[in-house]
């Protein structure tokens, strides 16, 4: 469509240019036939009354001189002497008809005429004009136009007869009619138009009057008269019109012609501008394959080679874009992106698996032999798991030492299968530099649709389950067995963290250890307790593990450390011996600088080390044992007291409990729960009594509910019990009014 337009607009500029000049040129030539007509006109109309003032001069002297051979005749002298009436009529009638005068009169001296061939008059009548007469008589002879009374116009001449003097006066006339008229038009070429000056009606006339815009000129003749001559305009511009007619139809000619050839000009130019246009369709759509046709030597080809080199470079361009988007420059196989395209390709209802494979001990490797090996390292790892990849599957690396498997239609035993032979597949040794490298790995796996309905789902959990792999030393884990994902509500809680510790959000409550043995409150644990504005009171357990995941931890500990520390300095200033615990994180056990900051704390509120107590989870040993034990070694060094948290149901061995500088143990409550009624659990916490006690430890059950629990557990020898069934968690405030009333009934 704009092709065409463009095509038309080139032929109708081309053609309208073209029509323009001619336009230009045919007004010209217009406007010069008129001015030429205007001057023919009057050059024709001033020639035409001239010769038609030569043509009524001859007639006069034509007459002049056929009366003056009259009057010389001797023998008609003789007649008009004699009055011989009918010779003389003869002689006039005669010479009348040799000259083709109409009218012919003889009249003496007196006025009377003695002869005429006009029958409205008759000798003896007076001379019909007798103006000429007088006018004769004054010069000798006298001429000019009279009409006689039978209303016929004549042009007339009176000469006098001489014998030897003037005995009387001959006058001749041509009769002045349409037929003189017409004949002085055919000699001037001109109308001719006799009449009385200021009164209609014409005496004599050519033809028609003409129209209005005909030309014309006045003529005054004698006696009253005017001959009007006129020249019809149209007969002097037929030339001209001719010639515009005829240079209208070169124009029209030359229009057509140069239309034909504006169009097939158009086409010329346009042809290559519509190629172009397709090829920069084809770039849009992304194809830049073919190549443009060609090139002409002209301005259009010179564009046509700029666009086909802007073409080559675009599709270098592309592919290398393309490359970087889609292929891993370091193993150049396909990259996460191209791996969430690939699972859009899936035939759905075929199902499959995701696996994610993840080098163990890369970072060990990395930071021991360096980054190029490491690198090298990763491309023969490519190496040995692109020969794995299935029909219709997907290798590719999404980011370090992991990587990811698409495999179509596989169930949970083919992922299996398949994962046990990647594993296998990466248990054979790389030598790089002549150094023989063990590696091993781990499996994450997420099935379709069972695991999610999306490739950023299915990796997701397939990395919570690699996660999980790698925490059992199990090789190969399903996201099924990784548990639910965190809810949205819980997630959005993560934001909100960093907020409310600013805010004052976070408070501690305080839940007292009873001795069993004395019956006192010797320790209080401290606990984080959120209170969200909108949200009300959150539990622990919802934000707490999150907190861990994310890092936040880092910053609620040494909040919690210092409250708790401050609120120990408050209580001994009050007079209560009491000790404080809280809880380590594996992030805060890590932290290099954690016996600085605890020591600091400590002096800064001037707290003996033995009233805080610092308890640590089994699996926050479990990460890094020998840094755990460093820095634990540290704390205990300051004397600070160290607990073993929820001791049972973790993977701690007896080893570590041996190795490990802690105080004390505290059981899980799933062990104290109905340890009543249930002989395996009672079994469990004598034997863990003995055994602590047997090491030096004290032992804390913590989730006491019942009075009957408390009993058990003071006649089995346990030090210390912590639940409801002796004190809810309170406020600092609260405590103090608790221990009181406690202590009160203590001594009742």
């Amino acid at each position: 469509m704009s092709s065409r337009s463009l095509r038309h607009r080139i032929a109708i500029v081309f053609v309208g240019l073209l029509v323009l000049v001619m336009g230009l040129v045919l007004a010209l030539v217009h406007h010069s036939s008129t001015r030429i007509v205007e001057r023919e006109t009057r050059r024709e109309l001033a020639v035409g009354a001239k010769v038609f003032q030569r043509l009524l001069e001859q007639n006069q002297r034509q007459l002049e001189t056929a009366a003056a051979v009259l009057s010389a005749d001797f023998a008609f002298r003789e007649a008009i002497a004699t009055q011989d009436q009918p010779t003389v009529r003869s002689v006039i009638r005669n010479h009348g008809q040799r000259i083709h005068a109409q009218v012919m009169m003889v009249a003496g001296t007196d006025g009377k005429l003695i002869a005429t061939t006009q029958r409205v008059s008759a000798p003896g009548d007076p001379f019909p004009f007798p103006d000429l007469l007088a006018a004769a008589e004054a010069s000798g002879r006298s001429a000019g136009f009279r009409q006689m009374r039978n209303g016929q116009l004549y042009q007339v001449v009176l000469v006098p007869i001489l014998a030897p003097t003037r005995i009387a006066w001959v006058a001749m006339g041509f009769h002045v009619d349409d037929r003189w008229a017409a004949d002085m038009a055919g000699v001037t070429g001109l109308g001719v138009h006799i009449g009385r000056a200021g009164t209609p009606g014409l005496l004599a006339s050519s033809g028609t009057s003409g129209s209005a815009h005909d030309a014309s000129v006045s003529v005054p003749l004698d006696g009253g008269l005017q001959a009007v001559l006129q020249l019809p305009v149209a007969q002097v511009e037929a030339p001209f019109g001719q010639l515009q007619g005829r240079l209208l139809g070169v124009i029209v000619a030359a229009v057509l012609v140069f239309a034909a050839g504006s169009v097939m000009l158009a086409g010329r130019i346009v042809r290559p501008l519509n190629e172009l246009s397709a090829a920069a369709r084809r770039i849009a759509q992304g194809d830049y394959a073919q190549p443009l046709p060609p090139a002409q030597g002209d301005e259009i080809g010179q564009l046509a080679g700029s666009f086909e080199q802007m073409r080559t470079e675009i599709a270098s361009r592309e592919e290398r874009i393309a490359r970087l988007a889609y292929v891993d420059a370091l193993t150049d196989l396909p990259n996460r992106t191209r791996f969430l395209e690939a699972f859009g390709r899936l035939t759905p209802g075929a199902g499959g698996a995701v696996m994610v494979v993840n080098v163990d001990r890369f970072a060990l490797i990395n930071n021991a032999l360096g980054h190029l090996v490491g690198d090298r390292l990763l491309r023969a790892v490519a190496g040995q798991l692109q020969p794995l990849v299935p029909p219709g599957g997907v290798l590719a690396r999404l980011w370090g030492d992991q990587f990811a498997f698409l495999v179509e239609g596989a169930d949970a035993d083919a992922a299996r299968r398949f994962a046990d032979t990647v594993l296998a597949a990466l248990r054979d040794p790389v030598t790089l530099d002549g150094q023989r490298l063990d590696i091993e790995a781990s499996v994450g796996i997420a099935l379709y649709p069972d695991d999610g309905l999306d490739a950023a789902t299915l990796l997701r959990r397939a990395e919570l389950a690699l996660a999980t792999a790698k925490r059992r030393h199990a090789g190969v884990a399903f996201a099924q067995e990784t548990g639910g994902e965190p809810a949205h509500e819980q997630l959005s809680l993560i934001g909100d963290m960093r907020r409310a510790l600013a805010a004052g959000e976070f408070t501690l409550a305080y839940q007292p250890k009873l001795a069993l043995a004395s019956g006192r409150i010797v320790a209080v644990e401290a606990l984080l307790r959120w209170q969200h504005p909108e949200r009300g009171s959150i539990a622990p357990a919802r934000f707490i593990p999150f907190a861990e995941q994310t890092g936040f931890i880092r910053e609620i500990t040494p909040w919690v450390l210092e409250s708790a520390v401050r609120q120990a300095a408050v209580w001994h200033a009050a007079g209560l011996d009491i000790a404080v615990s809280a809880n380590l994180s594996t992030l805060d056990l890590l932290d290099p600088h954690l016996g600085r900051r605890v020591r600091d704390l400590l002096e800064r509120h001037a707290v003996q080390a033995r009233r805080l107590c610092l308890e640590i989870t089994e699996s926050a040993l479990m990460d890094d044992p020998a840094l755990a034990q460093a820095h634990l070694d540290e704390l205990a060094g300051l004397g600070i007291k160290l607990s073993i948290d929820d001791y049972g149901v973790g993977q701690a061995s007896l080893a570590y409990l041996k190795s490990l500088p802690v105080d004390e143990l505290k059981l899980d409550r799933s062990f104290i729960t109905a340890i009543t009624d249930s002989p395996r659990n009672a079994a469990i916490v004598e034997s863990t009594i003995m055994l602590s006690h047997a090491l030096g430890l004290t032992v804390v059950a913590e989730g006491v509910e019942t009075p009957a629990e408390l009993c058990w557990l003071r006649e089995h020898g346990c030090d210390i019990a912590q639940g409801y069934g002796i004190g809810r968690p309170m406020t600092a405030a609260q405590l103090q009014d608790w221990l009181a009333e406690f202590s009160l009934r203590t001594v009742a």
